[in-house]
C-alpha cells in the first residue's frame, strides 16, 4: 500500500485533511446555479428512491414503483417514468 505524501484536498481548506471533515452549506445561496432543494429532498427520501431532473426545472424524488414496472425513457427532453413491460 503506497503512503499518500500530499492531500488531495490541500486547495479546499486550512486543516482539511479527510473529505469527511468537509462542511458543504447544502443551504447556500448558489445565484441560481446548482442545487435548490437537496436538502428537503434528502430529508424525504427512502430505500429505492431516485432524484431526477424534472419538468419543473429542479431536482425531484422518484419513488419506485409497482413490482415489475420498469423504468422507461420517453426520449430526450422528456420525463422517464414507470410502465409495464412490453408484451412480447
Amino acid at each position: 500500500m503506497g503512503v499518500l505524501t500530499t492531500s488531495p484536498l490541500s486547495g479546499i481548506g486550512a486543516g482539511i485533511s479527510r473529505l469527511s471533515e468537509l462542511i458543504i452549506d447544502a443551504d447556500k445561496d448558489w445565484q441560481g446555479f446548482g442545487i435548490t432543494n437537496i436538502k428537503e429532498l434528502a430529508s424525504g427520501m427512502s430505500k429505492g428512491d431516485m432524484l431526477v431532473f424534472g419538468a419543473s426545472g429542479v431536482l425531484e424524488k422518484l419513488s419506485p414503483n409497482t413490482i415489475g414496472n420498469e423504468l422507461t425513457s420517453n426520449g430526450p427532453g422528456h420525463q422517464i417514468d414507470w410502465k409495464p413491460p412490453p408484451v412480447p
